[in-house]
């Protein structure tokens, strides 16, 4: 699999497997970096920064393998930015502790949390489970037909 094409490139079509793999890749990463951020820093301001940075640091490649996956569906790569664009906003907020506590969020942390599902659930239906469209699309060649 070619790492750099997947998570720096925009164009072109991937399959669901490869958008799998990108989406466990970037999460176990997210994780291993707030697991090493709480376990330092805390819920301190400089803990925030960091976790805010590793947040901005993944957006690009996780925007990278949701674009080519929406132009596997035949829908512009931008499609993902409907999606990924309020999830960011989302994260930064809670970051910054401006959406109360998992344990107690504010309303500000419920919308957050409702866009968030919300979101997750769309790219859930959209990317991981719907097949991209058969044969070439305005995007490139089908990316099942090596597979097959």
């Amino acid at each position: 699999m070619d790492f750099q094409y997947l998570f720096t490139s925009f164009d072109g079509r991937i399959n669901r497997a490869k958008y799998w793999a990108g989406v466990v890749i970037l999460a176990i990463i997210s994780i291993v970096f707030g697991f090493i951020i709480g376990a330092i820093f805390g819920p301190s301001t400089l803990g925030a920064i960091l976790v805010t940075l590793v947040t901005l640091a993944l957006f690009y490649p996780g925007y990278a393998v949701a674009a080519k996956r929406f132009q596997d569906r035949d829908k512009p790569g931008q499609t993902a930015l409907y999606g990924l664009v309020p999830v960011l906003i989302a994260s930064l907020l809670q970051a910054f502790g401006l959406t109360g506590t998992p344990e107690a969020p504010n309303a500000l942390g419920w919308i957050c949390n409702l866009i968030s599902i919300g979101v997750g659930l769309w790219f859930l239906i959209e990317l991981g489970i719907l097949k991209g469209t058969p044969g070439p699309n305005r995007f490139g060649g089908d990316p099942l037909a090596a597979v097959r």
